[in-house]
């Protein structure tokens, strides 16, 4: 019998591609999601259990959990919402986690449990010196806004747990679609950015699923060496595919919870890095060309 996985926010954008992810190496996944969320494409799907609830009933709890081998715990608030309304960010990030550590340490205490954390729980590392290393996971969490708070606590929580976790602080995500450029990009110009690829951000993921891998750890999760840049490297290298010039870009006044990262270890044992930079460019580039009909 396979493995089965729930997958909690498993009707998010992300969810949906871990899900079908794990159903292509065999696995049976439960993807849990609130019931106002739309399953389409996931309902009917071979290998997939659709599980709607709510992180905060432990009813709903109680049964997503039973018989499962793993959790991937997706389901959070995100920004701006999270920092728009903090009492729900806190009610679904930090006593959603707590509600669900709680339930597969009652209904499956062998369970691998996977959580997706954030970078942002170091806060602002502008003044620190990686070097060529970047920031370790050593570095101590100094979260400073809702959401990183929210991250810091739910991380705390599954780490004081005596489940099998594995922790991923996953940095900036690029999705390889087109987006209209922000009205001001998330970061100084001249800050160390390094973002990880969507397709390889759901490597990690799934790859820590994988009850051989090391338990109660914690991995930064980023795009390594090929993807270290500063802010106007990758600001402008966007602007300029979609014909704006570099010079038009604007940054935020304030430093973003990015930097460079250190990943040997994360790729060593996750083996994730599989998309250059430069590759994740030319998909930019094709997806504009479909979109203009070239």
């Amino acid at each position: 019998m396979p493995p089965i996985v729930l997958v909690t926010g498993g009707a998010g954008s992300m969810g949906r591609l871990v899900v079908a992810r794990l159903v292509g190496l065999g696995m049976s996944v439960r993807a849990f999601d609130l019931p106002s969320v739309n399953f389409t494409g996931l309902e009917g799907k071979p290998g997939v259990e659709i599980a709607r609830g709510d992180l905060t009933r432990p009813e709903d709890l109680a049964s997503a959990v039973k018989g499962i081998d793993a959790v991937v715990h997706l389901a959070a608030v995100l920004p701006p919402v999270a920092d728009r309304n903090p009492a729900l960010t806190e009610k679904v990030n930090v006593v959603g986690t707590r509600a669900l550590v709680g339930a597969v340490f009652a209904g499956a205490p062998r369970a691998r449990f996977v959580f997706s954390s954030s970078v942002s729980v170091y806060g602002d590392t502008t003044s620190a010196r990686p070097g060529q290393r970047g920031i370790t996971v050593d570095q101590p969490a100094a979260p400073d806004d809702v959401y990183a708070r929210s991250k810091a606590d739910s991380e705390r929580l599954v780490r004081e747990s005596p489940l099998d976790w594995v922790v991923l602080r996953i940095s900036g995500v690029a999705v390889p679609a087109f987006q209209e450029p922000p009205a001001a990009w998330p970061f100084l110009a001249d800050q160390r950015v390094e973002f990880v690829h969507r397709d390889d951000a759901v490597s990690a993921i799934v790859a820590a699923v994988d009850a051989s891998a090391k338990p109660r750890v914690v991995y930064n999760v980023a795009g390594g060496q090929d993807w270290r840049m500063t802010g106007r490297d990758y600001a402008g290298d966007y602007l300029e595919l979609v014909g704006v010039e570099r010079g038009e870009a604007a940054y935020q006044s304030s430093p973003g919870h990015f930097d460079w990262y250190e990943t040997s270890t994360s790729q060593a044992a996750l083996r994730y890095q599989d998309t250059p930079y430069r590759t994740y460019l030319s998909q930019i580039r094709a997806e504009l060309e479909r979109l203009m009909g070239q």
